[in-house]
């Protein structure tokens, strides 16, 4: 049974724009709205600038960061279809597969994660030793390939299971980042933001950038989206971008046929930028960390596989347009800030199936570019 409520579902922004999407299954997870606040520091350290930052990883105390939003439409849907488990994969420090453990007990739900090799840093085996305290049933592949035969094998053999998509951005989890960029929206009316000129904001599964794009197309605002891939282009490339997009505006259109389709219009205002990537999913970066220093200096913490890499992008933008100093720039932090220290501290990895003992007692190495590039930056 689910600790959460939708008493406040015609109170969300998507709703009280579009009253006919009431019907949607629907939670409230979010600690809504998350603030909007300036970087003081990074904007003054950068020159000058006018740096503003969305703060997603408040948006829930037991797990914050982008994915909750999502989980608010996700979760109910899954709920409605009579499922009691989730499948999804993800990469071994998931933040995607941690975060849907936490919220998966909530909601009586198990969770069966299929992870497959990333470099390994200290943040994969704090997640790995997370997700076993929070009951997930983990099952380990080299490749993608790997986890999605015993998927496949598991949806077959047990009916009340559900695949979750890498990330929740399905037409389902995407319709929570419309919402969020509906938000904004509210907030720049309010006078808490100037209208941002750009966002900066990681684009992983997709799922949060095209929401994000939806919303603020549906709201009239100009902002362009600076998307910045922390993924290999075959994860998400624009033939998957556009598949995407359609689907979410079926999937609202068949409720209420005033919502325009905008999906026409996603590339003037959404750019891709692979340049941050760093060459593999989890490779840490030069620049990535770099970044997260100059975050730090506004009490901000980034990651270096998502954020860190966002952030950067943000960084040499700012160094390298003589404009810069004239725009209104916000970067999305969709990391979660909750501390799990206390957690990953106590749990003993030998606990673990012993496929996964392998990232711990040495085996498998510290991904020794990630080590490279700490040295460098601290030299």
């Amino acid at each position: 049974m689910s600790t959460y409520n939708n008493q406040e579902t015609q109170e969300i922004p998507l709703v009280k724009k579009f009253p006919k999407l009431k019907v949607l299954p629907h939670v409230n997870l979010i600690n809504s709205p998350t603030p909007v606040e300036k970087m003081m520091r990074s904007s003054e350290i950068l020159g000058g600038m006018n740096i503003w930052i969305k703060r997603d990883d408040l948006t829930n105390s037991k797990y914050g960061g982008n994915k909750l939003r999502k989980y608010e439409f996700v979760f109910p849907h899954i709920q409605k279809k009579n499922k009691k488990r989730i499948l999804t994969v993800g990469g071994l420090g998931t933040n995607h597969g941690l975060a849907n453990v936490i919220i998966a007990n909530d909601f009586g739900i198990k969770t069966s994660l299929f992870l497959v090799d990333q470099p390994l840093t200290h943040h994969v085996r704090e997640n790995l030793l997370c997700d076993y305290y929070y009951g997930a049933d983990l099952n380990y592949s080299k490749d993608t390939k790997g986890a999605v035969y015993h998927i496949l094998k598991d949806l077959v053999t047990d009916w009340s299971s559900y695949y979750l998509c890498v990330g929740a951005s399905n037409s389902v989890g995407t319709i929570g980042f419309i919402n969020a960029g509906l938000e904004l929206a509210e907030q720049i009316k309010k006078g808490d933001i100037p209208e941002p000129d750009k966002i900066f904001i990681a684009v992983g599964s997709m799922g949060t950038v095209l929401g994000l794009f939806i919303g603020l197309e549906l709201a009239g605002l100009k902002t362009k989206i600076m998307g910045i891939s922390v993924l290999d282009e075959n994860l998400n490339s624009t033939k998957k971008l556009q598949k995407l997009i359609r689907k979410t505006m079926n999937r609202l259109r068949k409720i209420d046929k005033s919502i325009p389709d905008v999906s026409k219009k996603l590339f003037e205002r959404f750019s891709m930028n692979r340049s941050f990537f760093g060459g593999e999913y989890g490779r840490y970066t030069y620049e990535g960390l770099e970044a997260i220093e100059i975050a730090r200096n506004d009490g901000i913490e980034l990651d270096p596989v998502y954020t860190g890499k966002t952030f950067s992008a943000l960084v040499d933008f700012c160094r390298n347009n003589p404009n810069a100093k004239n725009e209104t720039i916000l970067y999305w932090h969709s990391k979660s800030s909750v501390d799990l220290s206390s957690i990953y501290n106590n749990v003993n990895y030998k606990d673990l199936p012993k496929e996964f003992h392998q990232f711990f007692d040495g085996t498998v190495e510290i991904d020794d570019k990630a080590v490279h590039c700490i040295r460098k930056k601290k030299n």
